[in-house]
């Protein structure tokens, strides 16, 4: 361990690359900027000798080669060399220093991960060219290369109007500022270095930490020459890969909470932990499940082969975990049962782990699906809360036959409000479905829409603005639950039209399911409390089949029709559930 200046570390013949299982890179702006300002402040500073400290870089040498790999401080490391590369290339004689940058190959000193090395180099070769190259914007394919070539574009903004002897003047103070360099003989102990080393700039992933712990183990029991060390390697950048693609999926902003597709990684692991009996529980966060991986890693150090064991079954599984996840998402793009699970349903993450299994497992199909959505309506749609039964189904997730007699057992003995039975719930199942929210909004779609296959569903998305990474996602549009003889049929003495006596005779059936239907919120605010030609043209230019129709037969409904309706959809109910009924 050793004090070095950047000069020295990026000046003495060394080359870099980045190893393939490492995160993406993903410095914005903002760590640009703290850089910058750090090196304005050691520039103004009195003293060239005030050493003023960047961070750390943890590197080991690479097998056969002189070359090391950047273990940590790869954001830090990939931004300090793409400045160093703009202010030479501002300096007067940019090609005198250019040794520093190209090895005698002329290939970069640095190299990023493979996916992004030509685009790296096409970002650097702007420096070169003395402008900008707006067209590098539509070769963008990766996270990794939309923040490199945003925070060189950061860079120019600052580099770009400096003249050469200013821009030599700032290569300087760079050069002269710090680094803490750690150098491991392999990539094994310089993970476990890399555990106990704060990263400036963009804070550990969980998954970061999970994988330092797992290689920190494996190093220490393993005499494999890091056998499983690279395996472990691999793994995670699969994970990573597929936890981008799982973020960039149009199903991602619908599926837990808000914070979902900000946390994947940290979600998704949580989410593969609850099938782990030694790790999850339903009570559980991330954090505790970390902190329960590490005692039973703890725990098993005592027989090194069943650590080691374990460690390459575990990492191997959450690897599939992440996959079967993300085949899960895309099964909503052809399956309909999908569709209204993840996306209508919305069930309750706690249910994931089951979910995954399952596909995991190659026995997910559109009936296990329709038990799960069946299984949401009971446990939470009833007024109850059973978190610990849904976390408990993913030990029947073996076979499609167990989880079916799993998932039927515990819906009868689930908590069900007021109601003691299933029976009992399907009786009143059509009554007071306003208060039902997204319950309701499944039900009708299951019944009034069955002849609606993945891709007429599909086309009920809608393009949500970009977020803060310039990715735009799809979710349900927003939908309201209409009554179709309108609220204020009282007030306007309306009544008779529709076929009712008095107010009372309204007010106890306007919310039962058959004088609702689910409505494009744009819609619905169009109709407001209008009048049957106003709502027979809004009901027209929904994209749900089912509202297109039932327009045409507007002028003839009422209270007969409310109450044949709720008839028939009880009787649909009982047949939909029959395997729950006692």
């Amino acid at each position: 361990m050793a004090q070095e200046s950047v000069e020295k570390v990026f000046s003495n013949n060394r080359r870099f690359s980045i190893p393939k299982y490492q995160r993406d890179y993903a410095w914005k702006k903002k760590n640009l900027d703290e850089l910058w300002e750090d090196l304005e402040e050691a520039k103004n500073a009195s003293s060239d000798s005030m050493g003023h400290f960047l961070g750390t870089i943890v590197v080991a040498k690479e097998p056969n080669s002189d070359a090391y790999y950047i273990i940590d401080g790869q954001q830090r490391s990939t931004t300090i060399f793409m400045l160093r590369y703009a202010l030479n290339a501002k300096t007067k004689d940019p090609a005198w220093n250019m040794n520093i940058f190209r090895d005698e190959n002329k290939e970069l000193r640095l190299q990023v991960s493979p996916a992004n090395q030509e685009f790296f180099k096409a970002v650097l070769t702007q420096a070169d060219n003395n402008k900008r190259d707006t067209s590098l914007k539509n070769r963008i394919e990766t996270d990794g290369q939309k923040r490199l070539y945003e925070v060189f574009e950061a860079i120019w903004d600052y580099v770009g109007k400096l003249e050469s002897t200013e821009a030599k003047e700032y290569l300087s103070v760079l050069d002269k500022m710090v680094l803490m360099w750690l150098e491991e003989k392999d990539s094994g102990r310089a993970i476990r270095t890399f555990q106990s080393v704060n990263d400036r700039g963009v804070p550990l992933l969980l998954l970061d930490k999970l994988k330092a712990l797992l290689i920190l183990y494996s190093n220490k029991y393993s005499n494999d020459n890091g056998t499983l060390d690279n395996e472990i390697n691999e793994r995670f950048g699969e994970i990573f890969k597929i936890a981008t693609k799982i973020r960039k999926h149009k199903l991602s902003s619908s599926l837990g909470d808000r914070e979902f597709a900000k946390e994947v990684e940290t979600r998704v692991f949580n989410y593969h932990a609850l099938g782990q009996a030694d790790i999850g529980h339903y009570r559980y966060g991330a954090a505790e499940s970390f902190k329960k991986i590490k005692e039973l890693l703890k725990s098993k150090t005592k027989n090194p082969q069943e650590l080691l064991e374990y460690i390459d079954t575990y990492s191997n599984d959450l690897l599939e975990f992440f996959k079967a996840f993300y085949r899960v998402m895309q099964r909503t793009e052809t399956s309909a049962e999908a569709f209204k699970l993840l996306y209508i349903l919305r069930i309750n993450p706690l249910f994931y782990s089951s979910l995954v299994r399952l596909e995991m497992n190659g026995v997910l199909d559109d009936e296990c699906l329709r038990l799960l959505a069946q299984a949401e309506v009971f446990f939470y749609g009833c007024y109850s809360t059973n978190d610990s039964r849904a976390y408990n189904l993913y030990e029947a997730t073996d076979s499609k036959n167990s989880f079916r007699e799993r998932i039927i057992q515990e819906c009868k003995k689930c908590a069900k409000g007021d109601y003691s039975s299933v029976g009992d719930v399907l009786r009143d199942i059509a009554r007071d479905n306003y208060n039902w929210g997204k319950y309701f909004r499944y039900l009708f779609f299951a019944y009034r829409c069955d002849d609606m296959d993945a891709r007429a569903f599909n086309d009920l998305l809608s393009s949500d603005d970009e977020d803060d990474n310039g990715d735009s996602s799809k979710t349900m549009q927003p939908y309201d639950m209409e009554h179709i003889v309108p609220l204020n049929v009282v007030e306007n003495e309306a009544l008779e039209r529709y076929g009712f006596d008095n107010a009372n005779e309204f007010n106890a059936i306007k919310d039962d399911f058959g004088n609702l239907l689910v409505l494009e919120s744009k819609l619905n605010r169009k109709i407001r409390d209008g009048g049957a030609q106003i709502k027979k043209e809004a009901y027209k230019d929904s994209k749900i089949p089912y509202n297109r129709n039932f327009a045409n037969t507007l002028e003839s409904f009422g209270k007969k029709r409310i109450i044949e309706e709720n008839e028939k959809f009880t009787q649909w109910a009982r047949e939909f559930f029959k395997d729950f009924l006692c």
